[in-house]
């Protein structure tokens, strides 16, 4: 007999940024910022729905809009962890018109010389979700790169 349980797994990459971790670390704290690069492909955030707390209970708001389209999806997460300049760590609610579970996103910053060594640890995902979810990370880490790139 098969197991019912779907096979659940998280997303883990890791990238390097030629920017000082105290830059990257403030991309992810910064509304501002955060509205430049938190899309993936096909979709914009508007400035004004970004709320960042950054503090164990605070809240890490946006809303993804379909540039093409009528969706709208509320990202709500609760920053359950925090150090600056190294870690932040996100509990976020399920999004089901995206399929979306609950998942925890852990994003580790370590200083490499002038540049920043970003693990992102995301899940746990569903193996339907995975795919689709390890696409958006890589979408989310190229935006952020360019933002980075041109401060």
């Amino acid at each position: 007999m098969s197991d019912p349980t779907p096979a659940v797994r998280d997303v883990r990459i890791t990238h390097v940024f030629n920017a000082p971790r105290e830059a990257v670390f403030a991309a992810w704290t910064d509304p501002y910022q955060v509205a430049k690069w938190w899309a993936p492909d096909g979709f914009e955030v508007p400035p004004e729905s970004v709320e960042i707390e950054p503090r164990v209970g605070g809240r890490f708001h946006l809303t993804l809009v379909e540039s093409a389209g009528p969706g709208r999806f509320p990202y709500r997460s609760e920053i359950v962890e925090i150090s600056r300049p190294e870690l932040i760590v996100l509990h976020a609610e399920a999004i089901p018109e995206a399929g979306m579970e609950e998942t925890i996103t852990r994003i580790v910053l370590e200083a490499d010389g002038a540049r920043t060594r970003m693990t992102l640890t995301s899940g746990p995902y569903t193996d339907e979700v995975r795919e689709n979810a390890e696409a958006g990370w890589f979408d989310l880490i190229a935006n952020l790169e360019r933002v980075l790139a041109a401060s």
